[in-house]
């Protein structure tokens, strides 16, 4: 899987998508992470997003000689999730201060205890990567400048923390799959 900015939602999406994968991969941007050579588009399938019922259509790439796949996924979405980036990110945000029970999401209740416990892991282990990755770049991270509150908050501010002025994303769990997916972890949230 690899992630990309391909538009902040639906819509965005949707209208340049095509565009932006054509010129990536003329570029020759999406290299096998096993031999280095140039992918090429395969093929696509639809994926739903389970809180607006919207559904969009991912496209696969894949190195001829390796036979690797990989989807092209946007930001806005989470891989292997159902829902979207920001109904995630929201239930993340609201579970610092909400108790389970009064969080507002389409999700049904035993989900947001899911995503709170799993994707707060998943954000744990990104805040480490991604300080390790900012610190190679040649901007270390203050830990005393860290509000250490909530997971979610303490991703915002590494993020804040990142060696580029580019910041641009659907939403910050998106940004930190952006990160973590361009610098070659392969691991995301």
């Amino acid at each position: 899987m690899i992630v990309l900015f391909l538009g902040r939602n639906v819509k965005e999406y949707e209208s340049c998508q095509e565009e932006k994968i054509a010129q990536l991969l003329n570029a020759g941007n999406f290299r096998c992470e096993l031999c280095s050579r140039q992918m090429t588009a395969h093929s696509n399938y639809p994926r739903g997003i389970r809180e607006t019922g919207q559904k969009i259509t991912i496209t696969m790439v894949w190195c001829r000689k390796c036979r690797k796949w990989h989807a092209l996924l946007p930001d806005f979405l989470l891989p292997n999730k159902h829902y979207s980036g920001n109904e995630i990110e929201s239930v993340i945000i609201d579970s610092a201060s909400e108790p389970v029970k009064l969080i507002d999401s389409a999700a049904s209740e035993s989900t947001v205890r899911r995503w709170i416990n799993l994707v707060g892991k998943k954000i744990n282990r990104a805040i480490n990567i991604l300080k390790y990755m900012f610190g190679l770049a040649g901007r270390a991270v203050s830990e005393a400048a860290l509000y250490t509150g909530s997971v979610y908050s303490e991703l915002e501010q590494i993020l804040d923390m990142a060696p580029s002025i580019e910041k641009y994303s659907g939403n910050k769990l998106g940004l930190a799959n952006l990160w973590l997916g361009t610098n070659g972890r392969g691991v995301y949230i």
